[in-house]
């Protein structure tokens, strides 16, 4: 697609893509044809965090991106909390996504059978 010109943006999914590393090769041949990035989200909780670690790192990230968060900041979910402001969210910056989940975050969580 981006090769025969066929797209304005390219919108790779960390979830359904394979990944930051293919996402990055996606990202990386849009550069090269100057199309920007917006990454697809396809699930919620720590989805915004990938997105938010990926779009840290990708010089031709598009202006806007979906925030499924639906809080202001996520105090309760992460450490530290996600914080929304003037349509700009913090990244965080520890190992991994760089967030710790609160340690009931799972607490009614099921297994799939």
């Amino acid at each position: 697609m981006i090769h025969n010109d066929a797209v304005q943006v390219v919108q790779p999914d960390l979830h359904y893509n394979g990944g930051f590393i293919r996402a990055i090769r996606v990202a990386r041949m849009a550069a090269q044809a100057g199309i920007s990035v917006m990454p697809h989200m396809s699930g919620e909780g720590t989805g915004c965090v990938d997105v938010l670690q990926f779009a840290s790192c990708t010089p031709n990230i598009g202006a806007f991106h979906k925030y499924k968060g639906g809080l202001p900041q996520t105090g309760p979910w992460y450490d530290p909390p996600l914080r929304l402001k003037d349509g700009a969210i913090n990244v965080p910056t520890g190992p991994g996504l760089g967030i710790t989940p609160q340690a009931d975050i799972l607490k009614d969580a099921k297994p799939l059978e």
